[in-house]
């Protein structure tokens, strides 16, 4: 059995007037302090998914202050029962130390007008454009950026920068020194924000022929298609041609179970977080023809 055990000291400095007498809001000092129990926490989990580790993980916090500052140092303790995949002789303390400080090093670059993180998957591993340029992240990087709990402590943890006089956050990792987060005003827009996203695991295109499951007039709902040449598989669509939707918002295009749609499309599967389920978006961005279901007998095209 090993025992990991890291610490960290949680720094807030500036001169705030509640700070300089050593004392801050006790919401955020609470809302603080139980972001980085879920931060670790929830980091640990995803690490035992990963690799399949069993660690137990504890967070304990020993408070305390300086002249215009107040910190708190979390011991993290994680029981690692049993390791069953090779992680290059590190702990997985050190493992979710270093992705942690990545995390928010690239969370702080990414612009707070952009509201969805995209990320591929690739050979080389997960990438997201990150100022118009594509960075590579590894797994447990990618699995801490699509977890929504991991992504509001961090939030959570940048927040006291927005009380008036509260310049810097600074997270040091005694364990690890060289994995010191300082966090500055000009940075916490990018952390707070509220962001959605989506890890692209495969995309592809789609054509042929369609019969009309279900269909739908509003351009935002999804059509449900079957394949003609392969009746065991279907689709659920949105239809964005341009022309298409015209025509039918015109009652120029009126449909029926059973009408052919000859189409032209895109798709891409997704996962909601690294460990979960697969899903799969499909976009028609070309009706080519539509043939009614009393039409058929005629040629096709």
């Amino acid at each position: 059995m090993l025992v990991n055990e890291g610490t960290l000291k949680v720094h807030y400095d500036g001169d705030n007037e509640h700070l300089i007498q050593h004392q801050m809001n006790a919401k955020l000092v609470s809302k603080s302090i139980n972001a980085v129990d879920v931060l670790y926490c929830e980091a640990f989990k995803e690490i035992n998914k990963i690799y399949k580790h069993k660690v137990e993980t504890e967070v304990f916090i020993e408070g305390g202050f300086q002249e215009g500052s107040l910190w708190w140092l979390c011991k993290i303790f994680g029981i690692e029962r049993e390791q069953q995949q090779d992680t290059n002789d590190k702990s997985s303390y050190s493992l979710v130390s270093v992705a942690i400080e990545r995390v928010i090093s690239l969370l702080k670059l990414i612009p707070i007008e952009q509201v969805e993180i995209i990320i591929t998957e690739t050979i080389e591993g997960y990438e997201l454009i990150v100022e118009n340029e594509k960075v590579v992240i590894n797994e447990l990087e990618c699995a801490f950026l699509t977890n929504e709990k991991i992504r509001g402590a961090i939030s959570d943890l940048a927040s006291p920068l927005n009380e008036n006089g509260i310049d810097t956050l600074t997270i040091s990792d005694f364990s690890h020194s060289e994995n010191t987060i300082k966090v500055s005003n000009l940075d916490k827009h990018n952390l707070i924000v509220k962001r959605k996203h989506k890890q692209i695991v495969e995309t592809g295109t789609i054509c042929g022929l369609f019969y009309v499951e279900d269909l739908s007039y509003n351009p935002h709902s999804k059509w449900k298609l079957i394949s003609e040449s392969n009746p065991s598989y279907s689709i659920n669509a949105v239809i964005t041609d341009p022309t298409f939707l015209k025509a039918v918002a015109d009652n120029k295009e009126k449909f029926s179970k059973d009408d052919l749609l000859n189409i032209q499309g895109t798709w891409y599967k997704e996962k909601a977080k690294l460990t979960g389920k697969i899903t799969s978006t499909y976009t028609i961005i070309e009706v080519k023809e539509h043939v009614k279901y009393e039409e058929r007998q005629w040629k096709l095209l």
